[in-house]
């Protein structure tokens, strides 16, 4: 048998090491196990995630399939609009057209009532001064009345007024001369000047003044108050193109004949 003295000196060393190798596995053993457990809560967590992303991506795309089909509808909504659209657009065409053609008809029958009027009251013009009743004191002369020699002039007035006594005086009663034109300052700007070169070789100045501007008129009165004019002025005072035409023949009647006039 060994002394006893001589083996404990080897056991205490030997056991003070085994007790720090059973701490040390335990220690590690603790940190594995706490490591895992939260590697297991970090999976666990992720695989939530992932069920919930998945979840998501499913009701997304639902989702977009809806849309989808929304998008498909609205798109054979608006085809089925244009379609209508079009037809429309051929029906109001057509109506436009049929109402182009009735304007113009009515378009036509107007100026065939216009041209209708204007030979009326040319018939009137030609017709009234002959079987107006005569005056005791003074007889009509109006209708016998020649005015082949009259240069005659036609301040303001419209044009479709002077186009109608002019016609009317060639036609009926001998106008040789054309006569002279002066349309309004609303129609065309004419200066003083150009207004007495027209008029210088005129025997006679129709003024309507119903129809000229205060310019024009003041002018005409400013050359006449000079003694600028050759010719008489008249201001007509009938209403309408057959009295104008009326006045005209009744002062050219009390009036000398021009050519006659300058050779005495």
């Amino acid at each position: 048998m060994k002394s006893p003295n001589v083996i404990y000196p080897i056991k205490k060393p030997i056991r003070r090491l085994s007790h720090w190798c059973i701490r040390l596995w335990d220690g590690i053993s603790g940190n594995e196990y706490r490591r895992v457990r939260q590697l297991r809560t970090a999976l666990a967590v992720s695989q939530q995630n992932e069920a919930d992303l998945t979840q998501q991506l499913t009701q997304a795309q639902a989702q977009c399939l809806d849309l989808q089909q929304a998008l498909e509808n609205k798109n054979q909504q608006v085809h089925e609009l244009w379609e209508e659209l079009d037809v429309l657009i051929a029906e109001n065409d057509t109506e436009l057209q049929t109402l182009k053609r009735e304007l113009a008809n009515q378009t036509s029958a107007l100026s065939n009532c216009h041209s209708n009027l204007v030979a009326v009251q040319r018939f009137q013009a030609t017709e009234v001064p002959a079987t107006a009743p005569l005056s005791n004191s003074q007889p009509d002369t109006t209708s016998e009345t020649n005015l082949a020699n009259w240069k005659i002039a036609f301040v303001g007035g419209h044009q479709a007024t002077r186009r109608f006594v002019i016609d009317t005086l060639h036609t009926s009663h001998g106008l040789i001369h054309t006569p002279v034109e002066i349309p309004s300052h609303r129609e065309v700007s004419t200066s003083q000047k150009q207004l007495k070169d027209k008029l210088a070789d005129c025997d006679l100045v129709v003024s309507i003044v119903g129809y000229s501007n205060h310019s024009l008129t003041k002018s005409l009165n400013h050359l006449r108050d000079k003694g600028a004019l050759k010719g008489s002025i008249l201001i007509p005072n009938s209403r309408g193109v057959t009295g104008v035409v009326r006045d005209i023949l009744a002062f050219v009647a009390k009036q000398p004949d021009p050519i006659q006039e300058h050779t005495d």
